[in-house]
Protein backbone atom coordinates (compact mmCIF):
# COMPACT_ATOMS: atom_id res chain seq x y z
CA UNK A 1 0.00 0.00 0.00
CA UNK A 2 1.36 3.38 -0.97
CA UNK A 3 2.32 5.77 1.79
CA UNK A 4 0.65 9.12 1.58
CA UNK A 5 2.07 12.25 3.09
CA UNK A 6 -0.25 15.16 3.59
CA UNK A 7 1.18 18.48 2.53
CA UNK A 8 0.56 20.98 5.27
CA UNK A 9 0.27 24.64 4.32
CA UNK A 10 0.47 27.11 7.14
CA UNK A 11 -1.03 30.48 6.39
CA UNK A 12 -0.60 33.22 8.95
CA UNK A 13 -2.78 36.30 8.71
CA UNK A 14 -2.77 39.54 10.63
CA UNK A 15 -6.15 41.00 11.50
CA UNK A 16 -6.61 44.72 11.11
CA UNK A 17 -8.58 46.90 13.47
CA UNK A 18 -11.90 47.97 12.00
CA UNK A 19 -13.03 50.92 14.09
CA UNK A 20 -14.63 54.07 12.72
CA UNK A 21 -13.72 57.49 14.02
CA UNK A 22 -17.02 57.67 15.83
CA UNK A 23 -16.72 54.19 17.36
CA UNK A 24 -13.24 54.00 18.83
CA UNK A 25 -12.29 52.68 22.24
CA UNK A 26 -12.99 55.00 25.16
CA UNK A 27 -9.75 53.96 26.88
CA UNK A 28 -6.83 56.09 25.76
CA UNK A 29 -3.72 54.25 24.60
CA UNK A 30 -0.71 54.67 26.86
CA UNK A 31 2.37 56.65 25.87
CA UNK A 32 4.36 53.42 25.89
CA UNK A 33 1.92 51.65 23.55
CA UNK A 34 1.87 54.56 21.12
CA UNK A 35 5.66 54.86 21.16
CA UNK A 36 6.03 51.15 20.40
CA UNK A 37 3.61 51.36 17.48
CA UNK A 38 5.30 54.51 16.17
CA UNK A 39 8.62 52.71 16.20
CA UNK A 40 7.20 49.77 14.23
CA UNK A 41 5.58 52.11 11.70
CA UNK A 42 8.84 54.02 11.31
CA UNK A 43 10.57 50.76 10.41
CA UNK A 44 7.77 49.74 8.02
CA UNK A 45 7.97 53.11 6.25
CA UNK A 46 11.48 52.17 5.15
CA UNK A 47 10.57 48.73 3.81
CA UNK A 48 9.44 47.56 0.42
CA UNK A 49 5.67 47.55 -0.33
CA UNK A 50 5.45 43.76 -0.54
CA UNK A 51 7.16 43.30 2.82
CA UNK A 52 5.25 46.10 4.54
CA UNK A 53 1.89 44.72 3.37
CA UNK A 54 2.34 41.72 5.67
CA UNK A 55 2.20 44.05 8.66
CA UNK A 56 -0.27 46.65 7.39
CA UNK A 57 -2.41 46.17 10.50
CA UNK A 58 0.27 48.03 12.49
CA UNK A 59 -0.70 51.27 10.71
CA UNK A 60 -4.36 50.70 11.57
CA UNK A 61 -3.51 49.85 15.18
CA UNK A 62 -1.57 53.11 15.45
CA UNK A 63 -4.55 54.93 13.95
CA UNK A 64 -6.77 53.41 16.65
CA UNK A 65 -4.29 54.42 19.36
CA UNK A 66 -4.14 58.02 18.17
CA UNK A 67 -7.93 58.20 17.93
CA UNK A 68 -8.33 56.93 21.48
CA UNK A 69 -6.23 59.90 22.60
CA UNK A 70 -8.23 62.40 20.53
CA UNK A 71 -5.37 62.92 18.06
CA UNK A 72 -7.52 62.76 14.94
CA UNK A 73 -4.95 64.29 12.59
CA UNK A 74 -2.41 61.63 13.43
CA UNK A 75 -5.08 58.94 13.33
CA UNK A 76 -5.96 59.97 9.80
CA UNK A 77 -2.34 60.04 8.67
CA UNK A 78 -1.70 56.53 10.01
CA UNK A 79 -4.88 55.21 8.41
CA UNK A 80 -4.05 56.61 4.97
CA UNK A 81 -0.54 55.18 5.14
CA UNK A 82 -2.06 51.77 5.74
CA UNK A 83 -4.57 52.27 2.92
CA UNK A 84 -1.71 52.81 0.47
CA UNK A 85 -0.83 49.18 1.14
CA UNK A 86 -4.34 47.78 1.60
CA UNK A 87 -6.81 50.00 -0.25
CA UNK A 88 -9.56 47.35 -0.07
CA UNK A 89 -9.96 47.75 3.68
CA UNK A 90 -13.33 49.46 3.32
CA UNK A 91 -13.73 50.08 7.05
CA UNK A 92 -10.56 52.11 7.15
CA UNK A 93 -11.56 53.81 3.90
CA UNK A 94 -14.70 54.98 5.67
CA UNK A 95 -12.63 56.18 8.61
CA UNK A 96 -10.45 58.25 6.29
CA UNK A 97 -13.48 59.60 4.42
CA UNK A 98 -15.19 60.56 7.67
CA UNK A 99 -12.18 62.66 8.66
CA UNK A 100 -11.96 64.19 5.17
CA UNK A 101 -15.63 65.16 5.13
CA UNK A 102 -15.32 66.70 8.59
CA UNK A 103 -12.42 68.80 7.29
CA UNK A 104 -14.11 69.66 3.97
CA UNK A 105 -11.55 67.65 1.96
CA UNK A 106 -14.37 66.50 -0.28
CA UNK A 107 -12.18 65.78 -3.30
CA UNK A 108 -10.39 63.07 -1.29
CA UNK A 109 -13.50 61.69 0.41
CA UNK A 110 -15.66 61.34 -2.68
CA UNK A 111 -13.77 58.52 -4.48
CA UNK A 112 -13.42 56.57 -1.23
CA UNK A 113 -17.14 56.76 -0.50
CA UNK A 114 -18.07 56.00 -4.11
CA UNK A 115 -16.01 52.81 -3.95
CA UNK A 116 -17.63 51.71 -0.69
CA UNK A 117 -21.10 52.28 -2.11
CA UNK A 118 -20.18 50.35 -5.25
CA UNK A 119 -18.41 47.35 -3.73
CA UNK A 120 -19.28 46.84 -0.06
CA UNK A 121 -21.92 44.32 1.05
CA UNK A 122 -21.83 45.58 4.65
CA UNK A 123 -25.18 47.35 5.12
CA UNK A 124 -24.01 49.30 8.17
CA UNK A 125 -20.90 50.45 6.35
CA UNK A 126 -22.88 51.40 3.25
CA UNK A 127 -25.35 53.39 5.34
CA UNK A 128 -22.52 55.31 7.01
CA UNK A 129 -20.84 55.92 3.65
CA UNK A 130 -24.11 57.20 2.19
CA UNK A 131 -24.63 59.56 5.13
CA UNK A 132 -21.14 60.95 4.56
CA UNK A 133 -21.70 61.20 0.81
CA UNK A 134 -24.85 63.22 1.46
CA UNK A 135 -22.73 65.80 3.28
CA UNK A 136 -20.58 66.46 0.21
CA UNK A 137 -21.86 69.44 -1.78
CA UNK A 138 -23.17 68.53 -5.23
CA UNK A 139 -20.68 70.91 -6.84
CA UNK A 140 -17.79 68.76 -5.56
CA UNK A 141 -19.43 65.58 -6.79
CA UNK A 142 -19.90 67.10 -10.22
CA UNK A 143 -16.32 68.35 -10.25
CA UNK A 144 -15.00 64.89 -9.36
CA UNK A 145 -16.98 63.25 -12.15
CA UNK A 146 -15.85 65.85 -14.68
CA UNK A 147 -12.21 66.07 -13.55
CA UNK A 148 -9.72 65.38 -16.33
CA UNK A 149 -5.97 65.47 -16.73
CA UNK A 150 -4.75 68.72 -18.24
CA UNK A 151 -2.87 67.77 -21.45
CA UNK A 152 0.93 67.88 -21.31
CA UNK A 153 1.77 66.49 -24.75
CA UNK A 154 4.92 68.61 -24.93
CA UNK A 155 6.39 66.19 -22.37
CA UNK A 156 7.25 62.59 -23.24
CA UNK A 157 7.49 59.20 -21.63
CA UNK A 158 9.81 56.59 -23.12
CA UNK A 159 8.35 53.07 -22.98
CA UNK A 160 10.84 50.35 -23.91
CA UNK A 161 9.97 46.72 -24.55
CA UNK A 162 12.16 43.70 -24.05
CA UNK A 163 11.97 40.95 -26.70
CA UNK A 164 8.99 38.62 -26.35
CA UNK A 165 6.31 41.06 -25.20
CA UNK A 166 3.28 40.55 -27.46
CA UNK A 167 2.12 43.41 -29.68
CA UNK A 168 -1.36 43.44 -28.14
CA UNK A 169 0.11 44.41 -24.76
CA UNK A 170 2.53 46.92 -26.28
CA UNK A 171 -0.37 48.68 -27.98
CA UNK A 172 -2.63 48.59 -24.93
CA UNK A 173 0.05 49.97 -22.61
CA UNK A 174 1.24 52.80 -24.87
CA UNK A 175 -2.19 53.92 -26.01
CA UNK A 176 -3.79 53.95 -22.58
CA UNK A 177 -0.87 55.76 -20.93
CA UNK A 178 -1.13 58.47 -23.56
CA UNK A 179 -4.91 58.65 -23.19
CA UNK A 180 -4.97 58.71 -19.38
CA UNK A 181 -1.83 60.74 -18.61
CA UNK A 182 -2.18 62.95 -21.70
CA UNK A 183 1.52 63.07 -22.49
CA UNK A 184 3.37 61.85 -25.57
CA UNK A 185 4.51 58.24 -25.41
CA UNK A 186 7.61 57.26 -27.36
CA UNK A 187 8.40 53.55 -27.76
CA UNK A 188 11.63 51.67 -28.23
CA UNK A 189 12.34 47.99 -28.85
CA UNK A 190 15.31 46.64 -26.94
CA UNK A 191 17.48 44.20 -28.90
CA UNK A 192 18.99 42.62 -25.80
CA UNK A 193 17.78 39.93 -23.43
CA UNK A 194 17.03 40.70 -19.81
CA UNK A 195 20.07 40.86 -17.54
CA UNK A 196 20.67 37.55 -15.79
CA UNK A 197 22.59 39.14 -12.95
CA UNK A 198 21.15 37.91 -9.64
CA UNK A 199 18.67 35.68 -11.51
CA UNK A 200 16.71 33.29 -9.27
CA UNK A 201 15.40 29.79 -9.94
CA UNK A 202 11.98 29.96 -8.28
CA UNK A 203 11.20 26.33 -9.13
CA UNK A 204 14.26 25.14 -7.27
CA UNK A 205 13.28 27.34 -4.32
CA UNK A 206 9.78 25.84 -4.40
CA UNK A 207 11.16 22.29 -4.28
CA UNK A 208 13.47 23.11 -1.37
CA UNK A 209 10.74 24.87 0.61
CA UNK A 210 8.23 22.06 0.01
CA UNK A 211 10.77 19.43 1.02
CA UNK A 212 11.55 21.32 4.22
CA UNK A 213 7.83 21.52 5.06
CA UNK A 214 7.43 17.78 4.44
CA UNK A 215 10.35 16.94 6.71
CA UNK A 216 9.09 19.23 9.49
CA UNK A 217 5.45 18.22 9.11
CA UNK A 218 5.84 14.45 9.24
CA UNK A 219 7.28 11.92 11.63
CA UNK A 220 10.74 10.43 10.92
CA UNK A 221 9.08 7.03 10.53
CA UNK A 222 6.58 8.24 7.91
CA UNK A 223 9.37 9.99 6.04
CA UNK A 224 11.62 6.90 6.14
CA UNK A 225 8.80 4.66 4.87
CA UNK A 226 8.09 6.99 1.95
CA UNK A 227 11.78 7.24 1.03
CA UNK A 228 12.07 3.45 1.17
CA UNK A 229 9.01 3.01 -1.02
CA UNK A 230 10.45 5.39 -3.61
CA UNK A 231 13.86 3.70 -3.41
CA UNK A 232 15.89 6.75 -2.41
CA UNK A 233 18.05 7.63 0.56
CA UNK A 234 17.68 10.76 2.65
CA UNK A 235 21.07 12.07 1.51
CA UNK A 236 19.93 11.77 -2.12
CA UNK A 237 17.50 14.63 -1.49
CA UNK A 238 20.38 17.08 -1.79
CA UNK A 239 20.25 16.48 -5.54
CA UNK A 240 17.71 18.71 -7.30
CA UNK A 241 16.52 15.98 -9.66
CA UNK A 242 15.90 13.57 -6.78
CA UNK A 243 14.24 16.33 -4.80
CA UNK A 244 11.81 16.89 -7.68
CA UNK A 245 11.16 13.13 -7.96
CA UNK A 246 10.33 12.92 -4.26
CA UNK A 247 8.10 16.02 -4.12
CA UNK A 248 6.28 15.04 -7.30
CA UNK A 249 5.50 11.54 -6.01
CA UNK A 250 4.23 12.89 -2.71
CA UNK A 251 2.03 15.28 -4.70
CA UNK A 252 0.65 12.52 -6.94
CA UNK A 253 0.10 10.13 -4.02
CA UNK A 254 -1.95 12.84 -2.31
CA UNK A 255 -4.71 12.50 -4.91
CA UNK A 256 -3.52 14.89 -7.59
CA UNK A 257 -2.95 14.11 -11.26
CA UNK A 258 -0.05 14.56 -13.68
CA UNK A 259 -1.95 17.49 -15.20
CA UNK A 260 -2.22 19.08 -11.75
CA UNK A 261 1.53 18.71 -11.29
CA UNK A 262 2.31 20.27 -14.66
CA UNK A 263 -0.02 23.17 -13.87
CA UNK A 264 1.70 23.69 -10.52
CA UNK A 265 5.14 23.46 -12.06
CA UNK A 266 4.25 26.02 -14.72
CA UNK A 267 3.82 28.64 -12.00
CA UNK A 268 7.53 28.53 -11.23
CA UNK A 269 10.24 29.77 -13.54
CA UNK A 270 13.42 31.81 -13.61
CA UNK A 271 12.96 35.20 -11.96
CA UNK A 272 14.89 38.32 -12.93
CA UNK A 273 16.08 40.98 -10.51
CA UNK A 274 14.04 44.11 -11.29
CA UNK A 275 16.79 46.33 -9.91
CA UNK A 276 19.21 44.92 -12.46
CA UNK A 277 16.68 45.49 -15.23
CA UNK A 278 16.33 49.14 -14.19
CA UNK A 279 20.11 49.53 -14.48
CA UNK A 280 20.05 47.76 -17.84
CA UNK A 281 17.28 50.02 -19.17
CA UNK A 282 19.21 53.11 -18.12
CA UNK A 283 22.38 51.82 -19.78
CA UNK A 284 20.63 51.11 -23.08
CA UNK A 285 18.31 54.11 -23.48
CA UNK A 286 18.85 57.77 -24.17
CA UNK A 287 16.28 60.47 -23.60
CA UNK A 288 15.74 64.09 -24.55
CA UNK A 289 15.23 66.96 -22.10
CA UNK A 290 11.46 66.82 -22.51
CA UNK A 291 11.29 63.19 -21.33
CA UNK A 292 9.85 62.67 -17.84
CA UNK A 293 11.19 59.14 -17.49
CA UNK A 294 11.43 55.59 -18.78
CA UNK A 295 9.15 52.58 -18.38
CA UNK A 296 10.65 49.20 -19.21
CA UNK A 297 8.28 46.30 -19.96
CA UNK A 298 9.34 42.65 -19.79
CA UNK A 299 7.63 39.32 -20.25
CA UNK A 300 9.87 37.70 -17.65
CA UNK A 301 8.88 37.12 -14.03
CA UNK A 302 10.60 39.63 -11.75
CA UNK A 303 11.40 40.04 -8.06
CA UNK A 304 13.06 42.69 -5.90
CA UNK A 305 16.42 40.96 -5.50
CA UNK A 306 15.58 40.10 -1.89
CA UNK A 307 15.35 36.38 -1.01
CA UNK A 308 12.20 37.15 1.00
CA UNK A 309 10.34 38.62 -1.99
CA UNK A 310 8.13 36.21 -3.93
CA UNK A 311 7.45 38.26 -7.06
CA UNK A 312 6.66 41.76 -8.31
CA UNK A 313 4.32 43.32 -10.83
CA UNK A 314 6.63 46.32 -11.07
CA UNK A 315 9.47 48.25 -9.42
CA UNK A 316 10.43 51.92 -9.62
CA UNK A 317 13.54 53.95 -8.89
CA UNK A 318 13.20 57.70 -9.27
CA UNK A 319 12.12 58.34 -12.88
CA UNK A 320 12.67 54.80 -14.15
CA UNK A 321 10.30 51.86 -13.71
CA UNK A 322 10.23 48.24 -14.82
CA UNK A 323 7.04 46.21 -15.01
CA UNK A 324 6.31 42.62 -15.95
CA UNK A 325 3.32 41.22 -17.84
CA UNK A 326 4.37 37.67 -16.94
CA UNK A 327 1.80 36.91 -14.26
CA UNK A 328 -0.94 38.80 -16.08
CA UNK A 329 -0.90 36.43 -19.05
CA UNK A 330 -0.27 33.01 -17.49
CA UNK A 331 -2.58 30.05 -17.93
CA UNK A 332 -5.76 30.44 -19.92
CA UNK A 333 -6.18 34.15 -19.22
CA UNK A 334 -7.89 35.89 -22.13
CA UNK A 335 -6.05 38.80 -23.70
CA UNK A 336 -8.69 41.39 -22.73
CA UNK A 337 -8.23 40.67 -19.01
CA UNK A 338 -4.46 40.38 -19.36
CA UNK A 339 -4.32 43.73 -21.17
CA UNK A 340 -6.41 45.37 -18.44
CA UNK A 341 -4.00 44.08 -15.81
CA UNK A 342 -1.01 45.35 -17.77
CA UNK A 343 -2.62 48.76 -18.28
CA UNK A 344 -3.27 49.20 -14.55
CA UNK A 345 0.33 48.31 -13.72
CA UNK A 346 1.54 50.70 -16.42
CA UNK A 347 -0.58 53.46 -14.84
CA UNK A 348 0.93 52.70 -11.44
CA UNK A 349 4.50 52.70 -12.78
CA UNK A 350 3.96 55.91 -14.75
CA UNK A 351 2.67 57.61 -11.62
CA UNK A 352 5.90 56.77 -9.81
CA UNK A 353 7.92 58.05 -12.75
CA UNK A 354 6.30 61.49 -12.82
CA UNK A 355 6.30 61.74 -9.02
CA UNK A 356 2.70 61.60 -7.83
CA UNK A 357 1.98 60.08 -4.38
CA UNK A 358 1.00 56.47 -3.87
CA UNK A 359 -2.75 56.09 -4.14
CA UNK A 360 -4.92 54.97 -1.22
CA UNK A 361 -8.24 55.08 -3.08
CA UNK A 362 -9.94 51.69 -3.52
CA UNK A 363 -10.57 50.52 -7.10
CA UNK A 364 -8.18 53.10 -8.59
CA UNK A 365 -5.87 51.61 -11.21
CA UNK A 366 -2.91 52.81 -9.11
CA UNK A 367 -4.06 51.29 -5.80
CA UNK A 368 -1.49 48.78 -4.56
CA UNK A 369 -2.47 45.15 -5.30
CA UNK A 370 -0.99 42.29 -3.27
CA UNK A 371 -2.28 39.62 -5.65
CA UNK A 372 -3.90 39.09 -9.04
CA UNK A 373 -7.27 38.86 -7.30
CA UNK A 374 -6.81 42.37 -5.91
CA UNK A 375 -5.54 43.59 -9.28
CA UNK A 376 -8.69 42.30 -10.97
CA UNK A 377 -10.97 44.08 -8.50
CA UNK A 378 -9.71 47.48 -9.63
CA UNK A 379 -10.87 49.69 -12.48
CA UNK A 380 -8.49 50.52 -15.33
CA UNK A 381 -8.91 54.27 -14.85
CA UNK A 382 -7.34 56.81 -12.51
CA UNK A 383 -9.31 58.11 -9.56
CA UNK A 384 -10.01 61.85 -9.11
CA UNK A 385 -7.27 62.09 -6.45
CA UNK A 386 -4.64 60.80 -8.88
CA UNK A 387 -5.93 63.05 -11.66
CA UNK A 388 -5.61 66.03 -9.34
CA UNK A 389 -2.08 64.97 -8.36
CA UNK A 390 -1.08 64.65 -12.03
CA UNK A 391 -2.43 68.13 -12.76
CA UNK A 392 -0.42 69.55 -9.88
CA UNK A 393 2.77 67.94 -11.20
CA UNK A 394 2.08 69.15 -14.72
CA UNK A 395 1.41 72.68 -13.47
CA UNK A 396 4.81 72.69 -11.77
CA UNK A 397 6.48 71.81 -15.08
CA UNK A 398 5.16 74.84 -16.96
Amino acid sequence: MKNKITLIVLIAGLGASLLFFGCSSTKAASDEAVAALEQRVSELDKTFNVDARKYVSVYFELSDAYKSRGEDNKAYEAATKGLRLDSLNMDMQCRAAEYEVANANYDLAYPRLAAILEKSDDKKLVALAQSLMDKIPQSYKDAAVNLFVTPMYEKTLLVVFYPGVEDVYKTAITQRIQQEYKLTVITQELDIEESKKNIRDSYSDFLSETLENLILGNSPEALANTLAYLGIAFDDLEDNETKEFFVKNVFLNSGYTEADWEQLKAQYEMQYDANELIVQVLDNCTTESDCLGILGVTGKDIYSGSPNNNFLFGLSSENVSVMSVNRFIKGETDKVLAAKRAIMQAFSSTGYIIGIPRCSTPLCARAYPNSLAEQDMKNDVLCPSCVQSINEVYASLK
